[in-house]
């Protein structure tokens, strides 16, 4: 093997532990800032995936149901916060009304992207930039707190459209 190409080796080997420290380094802050907020009931996994996930999971209470969500931190420069909304019932390619109601909700609400799987189950995704030295635990959970309200003003609403395909209510 030609010198230069052990050198392009070695280079990669220390980039892929490089990376596997930011998935590392990001579930560590996280972690700690949940002790320190004294924060329960949110269990992390990891996942043995090629950008070294870890995922945190609990349920989000709402109106007498609990959502399940997770955060995702992994090697990338992102964040992901997703929640279950609603599950196995929500096929928006099967229901057009459904499709058009989560596309306002996604220009209304920019920064959240509400869409369903192949499953039909109704998804709420929030990604946020932060690598290492961005990685903000506090701004992660600040925003779980800010989905949960969302959610509490809109969820009736969704509710009546996965169920009856009605049309939103009037804000008064």
């Amino acid at each position: 093997m030609s010198e230069k190409k052990a050198e392009e080796k070695n280079e990669m080997k220390k980039d892929a532990a490089t990376e596997s420290m930011v998935a590392k380094e990001k579930a560590a802050k996280l972690q700690a800032y949940l002790i320190q907020e004294k924060i329960s009931g949110i269990e992390m996994h990891k996942a043995e995936d090629a950008v070294h996930s870890h995922v945190f999971r609990s349920n989000l209470p709402l109106r007498g149901q609990d959502l399940p969500f997770m955060i995702l931190v992994d090697d990338s420069v992102y964040t992901l916060i997703q929640i279950e909304v609603a599950a196995r019932i929500a096929a928006a390619k099967e229901k057009p009304s459904l499709a058009a109601y989560l596309d306002n909700l996604n220009n209304e609400y920019r920064m959240l992207k509400y869409n369903s799987d192949e499953a039909g189950n109704l998804l709420l995704t929030c990604c946020i930039p932060s690598g290492v030295e961005q990685f903000d635990p506090s701004l992660i959970v600040a925003l779980v707190n800010q989905i949960q309200g969302h959610l509490e003003a809109v969820y009736p609403d969704i509710m009546k459209h996965l169920w009856e395909g009605g049309e939103p209510e009037k804000k008064r």
